[in-house]
């Protein structure tokens, strides 16, 4: 089984978080490293988060998850605050399940943009990440 392992780091000069994700991951593990996120003693509402989930390779995650991951960020919405998160996905599900995100998400205070390359998230996150 392949266990999922993420990394997440804070610039808080550029106001950005960096997350990594690979390996298997849930629902209930999206969750956790988005609390830990802002729950970062350096993060500040508003900060931008690039999420590279290119080396993701299983992706247990419905459409009733995202659904509800959704809904949880909502009720975090003020914590989360106004940034941008690209998300960077290569794999067809991961992709498609992270585009699901971004549409049901579009109401949220923080502008979700889902990227196949990491150069062009880098671009619309204002090229403030030093790769």
């Amino acid at each position: 089984m392949i266990r999922m392992c993420h990394s997440i780091k804070i610039h808080k000069e550029k106001k950005l978080a960096q997350i990594t994700a690979e390996g298997k991951v849930t629902v209930l593990e999206l969750k956790e490293i988005f609390l830990e996120t802002i729950e970062h003693e350096d993060w500040l509402p508003g900060f931008n988060m690039l999420c590279d989930y290119s080396n993701i390779q299983d992706f247990d995650v419905t459409t009733g998850d995202m659904e509800d991951i959704t809904e949880w960020q909502s009720s975090i919405d003020a914590l989360i605050g106004a940034g941008r998160c690209a998300v960077v996905a290569c794999k067809d599900s991961v992709y498609g399940m992270s585009r699901m995100w971004e549409i049901i998400s579009s109401e949220r205070s923080q502008q979700i943009c889902v990227f196949r390359q990491m150069n062009d998230a880098v671009t619309w996150l204002g090229n403030i990440v030093e790769e």
